[in-house]
């Protein structure tokens, strides 16, 4: 039997990140998260790289999530979709459903690898069998057709008016705004593309998740909790700027992001409302931002992240974790309950799995969860391609620079699904 270190050593990580990759065709179910070797700012994670494999048992309601963790000492790996806030809240949504997911759905895995951060391989659970080894696929070149959206530039910016007249009224003071995208295919690999969404946009939260016909394609490089012993992380983004076509520009945008007033507004609200939502299941007083306005450099784009943490009370579970912080202040705007509900008017569609977070838990109860953005979800079904991009909006947001955002949100994105040659 091989070992994953021998393989390592001998043809390198991102050669057995890619055969792991490859083997998630064999299962209906599977997860892999990916720090792409990289970390932003707090070190939270555990874990350079985790993929689970195969069901054991699928999990599809918060209740019965809760009784898997409460009566199993076992790894789960899942994916919450933004819809699981009318569990929460007084909320609903009858807005158009743009693929079939569930709010909560989660899995045991049958097998589990891993790559912590000191490097070192490990099987955390079950075995890899020697299909493993010789389970390279053919990569399929992807057929889209262009991209449609209901939104175009005219009614977004409409949209950010309304908003705007909302926040004169004193309804919010910022609100989170996203726009769907979709594209038809005839040839499309999930698993594929997500290989080379990476390479193109490599993120410390990037995840792949599938169950059955449904699939998502991560490239996020925000946390929106982690739990290490009794020590809980948020890192909320809110601030993103261009790369510079050259060093020299580069530093310019980073000067710009780190000047922009309208930008650290924009962070702070969410840095307050994440302290506000940790209070009601931290220590008294044991709430910290351990980083404010950091600056963080990606191949496609410079971010504003904050990071958050406290001391978690005795004797909370995760659901209990869950009711105070989910769905993430970043994609909902604040205060959280009223920006949902002008989300749901304004928007057309359900969110489902975007501006959710896709993680796991470990059996000790530590976890670890993304926010899903710059992701793409692929409904085999309907042989469909969704993806969405948005932002917060302030009372000094100018909504054709919005709208320029959100297009650079997805470059990556579109420029892939234009680009058959991967």
């Amino acid at each position: 039997m091989k070992k994953i270190s021998d393989y390592i050593n001998e043809f390198g990580l991102e050669s057995f990140k890619e055969r792991a990759y490859d083997f998630t065709k064999n299962f209906e179910n599977s997860c892999i998260l990916d720090s792409c070797s990289l970390h932003t700012g707090v070190n939270a994670g555990k874990y350079d790289f985790l993929a689970a494999y195969g069901a054991e048992q699928i999990v599809q309601d918060l209740d019965s999530l809760q009784q898997c963790l409460d009566s199993h000492s076992n790894w789960v790996f899942g994916t919450l979709g933004y819809e699981l806030k009318n569990k929460f809240e007084n909320l609903s949504s009858s807005n158009t459903a743009l693929y079939k997911t569930q709010p909560v759905d989660f899995f045991v895995p049958e097998a589990i690898l891993s790559i912590d951060k000191s490097g070192k391989t490990k099987l955390l659970k079950g075995k890899l069998p020697e299909e493993f080894w010789s389970c390279q696929m053919k990569t399929q070149k992807t057929s889209v057709s262009s991209v449609s959206s209901p939104v175009n530039r005219q009614i977004y910016l409409d949209k950010i008016d309304e908003i705007h007249e909302l926040i004169r009224a004193g309804e919010v003071y910022e609100l989170n705004y996203c726009v769907p995208f979709s594209h038809s295919y005839s040839s499309f690999n999930p698993s594929d593309f997500q290989k080379e969404l990476i390479k193109k946009s490599p993120v410390p939260m990037a995840s792949f998740y599938k169950n059955g016909p449904t699939s998502l394609c991560g490239a996020s490089m925000e946390r929106f909790l982690a739990k290490t012993g009794d020590t809980l992380t948020s890192q909320p983004i809110k601030g993103t700027i261009r790369k510079g076509s050259d060093s020299a520009e580069d530093q310019e945008m980073i000067k710009e992001l780190e000047s922009s007033q309208k930008d650290k507004a924009e962070n702070v609200m969410i840095v307050d409302l994440v302290r506000n939502d940790l209070a009601r299941i931290s220590e008294s007083g044991s709430i910290k931002v351990s980083e404010l306005f950091g600056i963080y450099s990606y191949l496609q784009v410079h971010q504003m992240i904050s990071t958050v943490q406290s001391k978690l009370k005795k004797g909370l579970k995760f659901s209990d974790i869950l009711y105070a912080a989910f769905p993430m202040g970043s994609m909902t705007g604040a205060p959280k309950i009223a920006a949902m509900k002008y989300i749901e008017i304004l928007e057309s569609f359900q969110r489902g799995w975007y501006s959710g977070s896709t993680g796991y838990i470990s059996p000790d109860g530590d976890f670890d969860f993304n926010v899903v953005i710059r992701s793409v979800i692929c409904d085999e079904i309907n042989n469909k391609i969704h993806y969405c991009a948005g932002g917060a909006i302030t009372i000094d947001s100018i909504p054709e620079e919005e709208w320029n955002e959100v297009r650079l949100k997805t470059k990556a994105i579109t420029e892939m699904l234009n680009d058959s040659s991967y």
